[in-house]
C-alpha cells in the first residue's frame, strides 16, 4: 500500500490528467447516464412503494412501521413476480454503467486503448464475466442482508423490550448507513475484478472478499467511498434532481441534468479505478494484469 501522501496525488492529480486524456470516456458515461434513466422508467409501476409515508422519520410512529409493519410489507413485495423485474432492471443497469467503463479504463491502464475506444472496449467484455460479476453481486447482497438483519434484529430488542424506539430507529439507521459506503466499494471492486483476463473464479472470489477481512483494506475503502457517496450525492444526484423538478420538457431536463453530472461523474469513476489499482497492488492477479501500468508508475515516481 502507498502512502497517503502519494496515493491522493495519484488520485487527485494522475485521475485527472488521464480524463483529459481520455475525453472520450466522458462521452461515455454520458450516455450510459442517459441509458440508465431510460432503463429505470421501465420499473414496474406502482411496484415496491410503501405504503406509510406521512410522518417524520424520527418519530414513533416510523419506528412502529419499521419494526411492525414494513417486513410484512417488504415480503409481500419481494414474492411478487415483479420483483424478479426489477432486479433483472437493476442489474442490467449495473452492468451497463459499471462493467462497461470499467472494461474501458482496463485498456487505458493497460495501453490498449487509442483515443476513441468506446466500442472495442464493450465487445471484449466477455460471457463469464458478466457471470462473475452477478456472483459478486450476489456474494455482496447476502453479506449486506446479514449486516442488515443482525442490525434490524438488534433495533427491534431496543423497540420492543426496552421501550425505546427512537434508540431502535437510529440504531438501525446509523447501522444502514455506515454500511454504504462498502456497499458501494464492493460494486465497484466487484466490476473492475471481473475484467480481469486472466485468473479463476475462485481466485476473483478471495481477492473480492480482501474487502471484507483486510482490516486495512476495509479503513481504506470505507474513508474514500465515504468521500466518494458524499460528493456523488452532491453533484450527481441533488444538483440534477433540480434540475429535473423544475424544468418541464422531459429530454432538455435529462439531457441538462446528464452534462452536470457527466464530469464529476467520469472523475470519480477515474479516481476508483486508480484506487482499486492501489489497494489491490499487493496481489499478482491485479499486479500482473496491470503490469505495464505498475512499471511506469514507479518510473515516475507516482508509486
Amino acid at each position: 500500500m502507498i502512502p497517503m501522501t502519494s496515493m491522493l496525488r495519484l488520485l487527485v492529480v494522475h485521475s485527472f490528467r488521464d480524463l483529459i486524456k481520455y475525453k472520450s470516456f466522458l462521452f461515455l458515461v454520458f450516455v450510459l447516464i442517459l441509458l440508465d434513466r431510460g432503463i429505470k422508467r421501465l420499473k414496474p409501476q406502482g411496484f415496491m412503494q410503501l405504503s406509510r409515508s406521512d410522518f417524520s422519520f424520527l418519530s414513533a410512529d416510523s419506528a412502529h412501521y419499521l419494526f411492525n409493519e414494513l417486513p410484512a410489507e417488504l415480503f409481500r413485495h419481494l414474492t411478487d413476480y415483479r420483483a424478479f423485474i426489477l432486479i433483472g432492471l437493476i442489474f442490467i443497469t449495473k452492468q451497463i454503467i459499471s462493467l462497461w467503463p470499467s472494461s474501458d479504463m482496463r485498456r487505458m491502464h493497460r495501453g490498449e486503448r487509442g483515443v476513441f475506444g468506446l466500442f472495442a472496449s464493450l465487445v471484449t467484455i466477455r460471457g463469464q464475466q458478466v457471470v462473475w460479476d452477478a456472483s459478486a453481486i450476489l456474494t455482496l447482497g447476502l453479506i449486506t442482508l446479514t449486516w442488515t438483519g443482525a442490525a434490524f434484529l438488534v433495533s427491534r430488542l431496543f423497540f420492543a423490550l426496552f421501550n425505546a424506539p427512537l434508540t431502535g430507529l437510529l440504531i438501525f439507521s446509523g447501522s444502514v448507513l455506515v454500511m454504504l459506503p462498502i456497499l458501494m466499494a464492493g460494486s465497484s471492486f466487484s466490476s473492475k475484478l471481473a475484467v480481469i483476463a486472466a485468473g479463476s473464479f475462485k481466485e476473483k472470489i478471495i481477492l473480492f472478499l480482501k474487502l471484507f477481512t483486510s482490516i486495512r483494506m476495509f479503513s481504506y475503502a470505507w474513508l474514500f467511498f465515504t468521500l466518494r457517496l458524499i460528493i456523488e450525492t452532491l453533484f450527481v444526484f441533488i444538483l440534477p434532481l433540480a434540475i429535473l423538478v423544475t424544468m418541464e420538457i422531459f429530454w432538455l431536463r435529462i439531457i441538462l441534468a446528464t452534462l452536470i453530472a457527466t464530469p464529476v461523474y467520469s472523475y470519480l469513476k477515474m479516481i476508483s479505478f486508480k484506487f482499486f489499482l492501489q489497494v489491490y497492488s499487493d496481489f499478482p492477479l491485479v499486479r500482473d494484469e496491470y503490469a505495464g501500468y505498475y512499471h511506469q508508475a514507479r518510473e515516475t515516481g507516482r508509486i
